[in-house]
């Protein structure tokens, strides 16, 4: 199984250096890639439920001084600080962004990286961040659909001619240049709608943590839509997110939790930062993989 780690992004303490030293330190420890969440800036309060939560309230630790590092921005930053390390998105939201520009971000920084860049998509739930951004909110769905098969088609051809989505014209465009390897696209959420997205235009499902102990079972309509679509379906990998924190007396703890995830089918495996220990992280990533990683990977 790979193990990811995410990087310091929320907070005013996700300083420059420390983002620095903790992506040199995941590297050199061992770790797989590197995650970065997406929001692009924070209400004042928040109207729009969250979808993890049975009380629909948006946890603290998801606007820690309501302040966050663009996830493109960070990404492209450590991508010229870093060498071999994976490059990840968990996930980002297209339905905050033009699909053709998207893509031309993701070409540019894997071409940058030299083929490292993982996107991890879905369709976003902060309705208000999409209108101040000047996206539409209404058919959320549809419009991810969408925007991945531009962003896909743009990823993979030199040229793409008559692509047509209810909301996209591309006729005659490239976004060279192109990434030197096919970028996977993991997708998020787990409705019955994206479970067939997942089957027949994803490489792999990006879940939550919600699932640990049963992701390749939670996986199976994926992989049914896949056969429908004459792909192959074991192909698709599972991804989790937030799988165990990197914190302070926990470390063993996320351990174990990782084991858990490989048992149940998780391919990679996407360990979170605690937010109060962010200054920590560098140490933890190297005291975590010191201890528990190889066996991780090794199985």
């Amino acid at each position: 199984m790979q193990v990811g780690v995410q990087l310091p992004q929320l907070g005013e303490r996700a300083s420059r250096d420390l983002v620095i030293r903790h992506a040199l330190a995941a590297e050199e420890a061992g770790f797989d890639a590197l995650w970065v969440n997406d929001h692009v800036m924070f209400p004042r309060e928040w109207r729009s439920p969250y979808p993890y939560a049975p009380d629909g309230e948006v946890p603290p630790r998801t606007y820690v001084d309501h302040s966050i590092i663009e996830p493109l921005a960070e990404l492209t930053f450590v991508a010229g600080v870093t060498s071999t390390i994976g490059l990840g998105t968990s996930v980002l939201v297209l339905n905050y962004r033009s699909a053709a520009y998207t893509a031309k971000l993701i070409a540019s920084i894997d071409h940058l990286a030299g083929g490292r860049f993982v996107l991890g998509a879905g369709m976003g739930w902060a309705r208000e961040e999409m209108e101040v951004l000047g996206q539409p909110t209404n058919r959320r769905g549809d419009r991810f659909e969408a925007n991945v098969r531009v962003i896909r088609a743009l990823l993979d051809e030199e040229w793409v001619d008559g692509l047509e989505t209810e909301f996209h014209t591309v006729d005659g465009w490239t976004a060279r240049p192109l990434p030197p390897r096919h970028v996977p696209i993991w997708i998020g959420g787990d409705s019955e709608q994206q479970m067939r997205r997942i089957g027949e235009l994803g490489d792999g499902w990006l879940a939550h943590a919600g699932y640990i102990s049963r992701a390749e079972e939670a996986m199976a309509p994926a992989r049914e839509a896949a056969e429908r679509a004459g792909r192959d379906p074991a192909a698709l990998r599972i991804g989790m997110n937030n799988d165990g924190i990197l914190a302070e007396g926990r470390l063993e703890q996320a351990a174990e939790r990782l084991h858990t995830a490989r048992d149940s089918g998780v391919n990679h495996a996407i360990i979170g930062l605690h937010p109060r220990q962010i200054e920590d992280a560098p140490d933890l990533a190297q005291r975590f993989a010191s201890d528990y990683l190889a066996e991780l990977q090794a199985e």
